[in-house]
């Protein structure tokens, strides 16, 4: 995983989720959400956050994601700010992800990330460009619009376990990311968030729980992170909660807005 004060990037696709990577159709849109201090913490007096992000179809063959997370910590009488900023693209086939991710502390940039990977039925490869130039194999692993178009698909289907194994874009590859998502039973009822209420009317949702693992880590101890929401099945979500452990931050949409699909030539 990426560090602490960074949201996973198959979360931050499954904030975005759309494309044709299987059956599901799914909505290129905007969304701005709005986070706050989930639980009392003993160290974090409280947070301000702000995920904002932009998913759109650039090509017949791509999705492209926009995202940044801006988070402001108040502790001990001092503030930090904390900037997450995140460019991915992946072909709806699966075959290849592009991404970049840039994070900064109060301006000063921490660590830059910068690569692609590449899936074939022999595994996963990925090429670093940034923080430093190295290539690594990994296990067969679904990319974050894959992964989100599978728990979509699989909710429909009326299953309520999904196990995957997700290259994200993190930095050490070899920890082998591994995912393990419940998922409720769907409902049409009307949203609590009236922000949204009308553009996602009518439409069926879960509510998911999952939790991310190293490969090596104990299944029977505390994930390395944790997120709930309320997924819709033309990708927005909702009702987001997100465990870091040392603190939780929880949050709902705070504008909504649906994109046109671009114009391509198959």
């Amino acid at each position: 995983m990426q560090a602490s004060l960074a949201v996973p990037a198959s979360l931050l696709l499954l904030l975005a989720a759309g494309g044709k990577a299987s059956a599901v159709d799914l909505v290129p849109h905007e969304a701005v959400y709005e986070l706050s201090l989930a639980e009392p913490s003993d160290d974090i007096e409280s947070v301000d956050a702000r995920i904002a992000l932009q998913l759109k179809r650039d090509t017949c063959a791509a999705m492209a994601l926009d995202y940044r997370f801006v988070a402001r910590f108040h502790q001990n009488d001092e503030i930090t700010v904390t900037d997450q900023q995140t460019i991915s693209r992946e072909t709806l086939d699966g075959s290849r992800f592009d991404f970049e991710t840039k994070t900064l502390v109060d301006g000063s940039e921490q660590e830059t990330v910068r690569g692609q990977a590449s899936s074939n039925a022999g595994g996963t490869s990925v090429a670093f460009t940034e923080p430093v130039t190295r290539e690594a194999t990994i296990a067969l692993s679904r990319f974050p619009l894959q992964h989100t178009a599978d728990l979509i698909q699989k909710a429909i289907a009326g299953e309520r376990v999904v196990e995957a194994k997700i290259f994200d874009g993190d930095n050490e590859p070899d920890k082998n990311l591994v995912t393990t998502s419940l998922i409720a039973p769907a409902k049409v009822d009307a949203p609590s968030n009236p922000v949204i209420a009308e553009k996602v009317a009518g439409l069926r949702s879960w509510r998911v729980t999952e939790s991310y693992f190293n490969e090596d880590s104990d299944r029977d101890g505390l994930p390395i992170f944790e997120t709930r929401y309320r997924l819709f099945e033309n990708g927005v979500t909702d009702d987001l909660f997100m465990n870091f452990g040392a603190y939780a931050l929880s949050g709902k949409i705070g504008r909504l807005q649906y994109l046109g699909e671009a114009t391509c030539t198959p």
